[in-house]
């Protein structure tokens, strides 16, 4: 006798797996150049997480073999995919991220930076965030700080969370989401987003937003999603640099721009003037050490460096800088 089946089909309950598969798998990106020890952590972070349904993509920006090398270890010790591409030539950060975002496989992906790692229970404490709110298009934590030789660092953590926003009052649901953006609220990795909005988004190249690439997406992000949330828990490790200390300043002058330039929904209108009233004094200082004092002095003399601190030792010392840097470079100094 044969039994009729009125229900699906073999092939429809095989896609529907397959969907359902793909909504749970979790992939996280990593851009990796020139940090083969540091990308062995970052992974060991990954193969840590309690959350097992995710994967792990490389993209290799080095100039040799090194990291592959760690790769190719992980894959036999490691019980998730790995998917690793070595890129020739270079693609710089913008291109390597974006190929990451256009290779995962998950239907939501985390971006991990070589030198910067996951707590065990990132997966799962973002994924429980989803799972109370299934129209989220991001969510994130808090992060720890550590130094460089990755002792921890407390008082730096405290300052971070703090500076940016990432407080207990402010965790849930945000009600304007584009204020995660505005107040850089929303982290430089360690988040969890919708796969097709990171790709719609995408990093802009450096020629684009020069050193505030991920701010830019961020802001770009959170301006456009519906629902982002933040959890008031340790997701991701931030470890300081050499290189990433030197250069802390440096996005100051870009996120400004950016900041200033960006379209945002009526209701994030004064949060983006804080925001750039915050951001000011720093980036006027970023202008003037780079060279661009026509950019110094346009902060400088803006409605956005705040009144208080033009009574402060430091803005004449931001003038003293602007002013040297005019006479270093003058034709580049010149008010346009």
């Amino acid at each position: 006798m044969v039994e009729l089946n009125h229900g699906q089909s073999g092939a429809a309950q095989a896609e529907n797996a397959a969907s359902a598969a793909r909504a749970r798998l979790i992939s996280i990106c990593i851009p990796t150049c020139n940090r083969a020890a540091l990308l062995e952590q970052a992974l060991a972070s990954c193969a840590a997480q309690t959350y097992r349904e995710f994967e792990i993509v490389v993209g290799d920006d080095s100039r040799d073999d090194s990291a592959q090398r760690v790769v190719e270890a992980w894959h036999a010790r490691c019980d998730r995919p790995i998917r690793y591409r070595r890129n020739a030539p270079r693609l710089g950060q913008a291109a390597n991220v974006n190929r990451l975002f256009a290779r995962a496989h998950g239907a939501r992906l985390v971006l991990l930076h070589d030198d910067d790692l996951l707590e065990p229970t990132a997966l799962s404490t973002l994924d429980a965030c989803w799972r109370e709110h299934p129209d989220l298009v991001a969510a994130f934590g808090t992060q720890r700080v550590i130094a460089d030789d990755g002792s921890a660092r407390p008082d730096a953590t405290e300052r971070l969370n703090r500076d940016y926003r990432r407080v207990p009052e402010r965790a849930g649901r945000l009600a304007v989401p584009a204020l995660a953006g505005i107040d850089q609220m929303f982290p430089n990795n360690g988040y969890l987003v919708d796969t097709l909005a990171a790709r719609r988004i995408g990093y802009r190249t450096r020629s684009e937003v020069g050193d505030a690439c991920d701010f830019d997406f961020g802001l770009r992000l959170c301006v456009e999603a519906s629902a982002v949330y933040f959890v008031d828990e340790f997701v991701s490790v931030s470890r300081e640099t050499a290189l990433s200390i030197s250069t802390h300043a440096l996005p100051a002058m870009h996120a400004f721009a950016q900041l200033r330039d960006s379209a945002v929904p009526p209701a994030a209108q004064a949060a983006r003037a804080d925001a750039l009233r915050r951001i000011a004094p720093r980036a006027a200082s970023a202008y003037a050490r780079a060279g661009e004092a026509a950019g110094a002095w346009r902060v400088l003399l803006s409605k956005h460096y705040p009144l208080r601190e033009r009574l402060r030792a430091r803005f004449l010392y931001h003038l003293m800088l602007a002013a040297r840097a005019t006479f270093a470079s003058p034709a580049r100094g010149r008010l346009a």
